[in-house]
């Protein structure tokens, strides 16, 4: 149960309790009340008492009686003193007793009971007498104040009571909870990320702790990249530093036979030093596009003349590869859009060089550019290898080589850069390929108002 539903209930009950409680106590009351005796009608009384009360008076007698608390005992004696009605087991009705006899009655157990007598109706020159007694030790008449001074103490308990409980289930059900989640972030802040936060229940805590279990997953991602990583630019970095170290070696030690070998191996060291170079420079524009330590310079930008010069860039490339390249620009030429047009030419570039990279001497690529409705969608697709449907989830993965290119050069980290920069943009990426059926890489950039500059259709 929510927390806050848990407080739903204690703050109505807190309200329905007390209606409840006295609402009880009240029926009670008056169920006591109502137990009344059974007051004989006027022709029972009439013939015992002779005709000496007329029914009016019988009837202001009755209701007299009527109002007595029923823990009252009552006996009613007419004119003569005979007995009409009686709830006092000694007293028979039919019966008579003289004044005499009534005070010897009321002498004798006046020390169980307390006695009243009342005369509440005249008849001629007497009148009926009421006896009535309460024994020692109770309460006499009602008294109003008592009542509810009583009442109000038993509905003060009943609130008490139920707060209690509820405070206590509702703090035990917080503390718990607090209790799994403060251990739960300790192990996580100790870098513990493989120990399970347990969800019980279906409060906001239960909601916390499902949102810790998701962060404590993304952490162990995280802390499972950075060790990719490590181990990536590890082993992509040792290669060419052993190569150098064993050319260096190999001149220090005299194994260069003359000038022509030792320029060669020269050369040699100098193409790995720029390797390395160019292998630092990619590492360093991933760690800056992946975090976001970077400022985007964003400028309006007319995409079609950025789209034809990168064309004749990697037409002039694919010329040295054996590669052909087609280009399909079909944009009008006042379509700006703001991006930082130095990382969007990087990261088309190496869409474009990995196609190139995995397409096969005299193979082909094509860089297409087209309007849809909202958007602009470039195309870069090639007819190399394809990818495999198990590698296309980790293709934008740093250092992921998929099974075609295992052997290839390269870090792996320039997919991953392209598609840093065009979701730092707001743009999509996305690729569709089949294995030996090329692959295609689709870049949609939305026309919105803070993409676009200026569109004239």
């Amino acid at each position: 149960m929510k927390i806050r539903t848990q407080f739903y209930i204690l703050a109505v009950g807190i309200v329905v309790v007390p209606l409840l409680v006295f609402t009880g106590l009240y029926a009670l009351q008056r169920s006591r009340e109502s137990v009344a005796v059974t007051i004989p009608g006027y022709d029972e009384v009439e013939r015992l008492a002779g005709g000496t009360i007329d029914r009016k008076s019988w009837e202001r007698l009755a209701d007299f009686i009527s109002h007595k608390p029923p823990s009252m005992e009552i006996t009613v004696l007419d004119v003569d003193r005979s007995i009409v009605f009686s709830t006092i087991e000694e007293h028979q009705v039919g019966t008579s007793m003289s004044d005499g006899d009534l005070l010897s009655y009321i002498r004798q157990t006046s020390g169980n009971y307390m006695y009243q007598l009342d005369a509440p109706v005249r008849v001629g020159e007497g009148g009926f007498l009421v006896l009535t007694r309460i024994q020692r030790g109770e309460h006499g008449l009602p008294n109003p104040f008592r009542w509810f001074f009583t009442t109000l103490a038993e509905l003060l308990a009943a609130l008490f009571l139920f707060s209690t409980v509820m405070s206590v289930l509702i703090a035990r059900s917080i503390t718990e909870s607090v209790r799994s989640l403060d251990d739960a972030t300790r192990r996580i802040a100790s870098g513990e990320f493989d120990g399970v936060i347990a969800v019980r229940g279906s409060n906001e805590m239960t909601s916390l702790a499902s949102s810790l279990n998701s962060m404590r997953l993304a952490l162990k991602d995280e802390q499972a990249r950075r060790s990719r990583f490590i181990m990536g630019v590890t082993h992509d970095l040792k290669t060419p530093l052993a190569l150098i170290k064993g050319y260096a070696e190999a001149i220090g030690d005299g194994m260069a036979d003359g000038t022509q070998d030792r320029d060669r191996y020269v050369g040699i060291i100098a193409a790995k030093v720029d390797q390395l170079a160019g292998m630092i420079d990619d590492l360093m524009e991933f760690v800056h596009v992946d975090t976001g330590e970077w400022q985007r310079r964003l400028e309006p930008v007319a995409l079609a003349p950025l789209l034809v010069n990168l064309c004749r860039m990697i037409e002039a490339d694919a010329d040295l590869l054996r590669r052909r390249v087609e280009s399909s620009i079909d944009l009008p030429g006042d379509i700006s859009v703001a991006l930082d047009e130095r990382l969007v030419t990087r990261a088309l570039e190496n869409i474009v060089n990995n196609a190139l990279r995995y397409t096969s001497e005299g193979g082909l690529v094509r860089i297409a550019a087209r309007t849809e409705p909202g958007c602009v969608v470039i195309e870069i697709s090639d007819d190399g290898p394809g990818i495999d449907k198990l590698d296309i989830p980790y293709i934008f993965d740093p250092f992921y080589r998929g099974s075609a290119s295992r052997r290839e050069q390269g870090m792996g980290l320039g997919l991953s850069v392209a598609r840093g920069v065009v979701e730092s943009h707001g743009w999509t990426i996305a690729v569709r390929s089949s294995k030996d059926d090329g692959s295609v890489f689709s870049i949609r950039i939305p026309l919105g108002r803070q993409n676009v500059a200026a569109v004239h259709k």
